[in-house]
């Protein structure tokens, strides 16, 4: 019988949890009775406790980066303007401020957050990348620092896209695709779109 281990970090334990690989917190109250997002893997309670905070953070950010849809718009008015007035509402509020900076679009000023430049939402999508791997049967546990991710700022080459497959989670609020490479170095490569407008680019690394 396969001893079942943490997909995050490979302990094995007999009070392993269901951790949900995508946020609960990216699906709005619509999206309640969808079974879709519900992809969840075995998680030991250190791993699985040691994102909630940074998960609501990534929520946040991601609300107000980019253009709106219809479920950014919803968790906005719903949870998310909510939380602001829980005990650590000011401090997330704060979070984001920190976040904001000055810039210029179409020759007016406004002030705007780069997911990229934030170490917790990158983590987030390094979470989800590694939580990924294990449910597509490939490396795993993938360590945290085997794992790159930013914003994509390049177009990916036609000939790696094409390779890519692709699946989502209900599809205006998390979509990805994927490509296991084996190449030296790199064991797969992945674009993750949340939201419609927001695209990481990561890649697993062998070791």
């Amino acid at each position: 019988m396969k001893v079942k281990e943490c997909a995050y970090c490979g302990k094995t334990d007999s009070k392993l949890t269901r951790e949900h690989v995508i946020p609960k917190n990216l699906y709005p109250k619509s999206k309640a009775e969808s079974k879709v997002q519900r992809l969840t893997i075995p998680s030991c309670e250190e791993c699985n406790n040691g994102w909630s905070d940074d998960e609501a953070h990534f929520r946040n950010v991601l609300v107000f980066a980019g253009d709106s849809n219809e479920s950014v718009r919803e968790i906005w008015n719903s949870t998310m303007r909510r939380s602001f007035d829980e005990v650590d509402g000011s401090r997330r509020v704060n979070d984001l401020f920190h976040q904001l900076v000055p810039t210029k679009v179409d020759g007016k000023g406004r002030h705007m957050i780069y997911p990229g430049n934030d170490d917790r939402v990158l983590r987030i999508v390094r979470k989800i990348v590694r939580g990924l791997s294990y449910h597509h049967d490939l490396t795993s546990p993938v360590c945290e620092n085997q794992v790159f991710a930013d914003v994509q700022k390049y177009i990916v080459p036609p000939e790696l896209e094409e390779i890519m497959e692709y699946h989502h989670r209900d599809s205006d609020i998390f979509e990805y695709k994927f490509a296991v490479l084996n190449q030296v170095g790199i064991d797969s490569a992945w674009l993750l779109t949340f939201f419609q407008r927001r695209t990481f680019l990561a890649a697993v690394f062998n070791s």
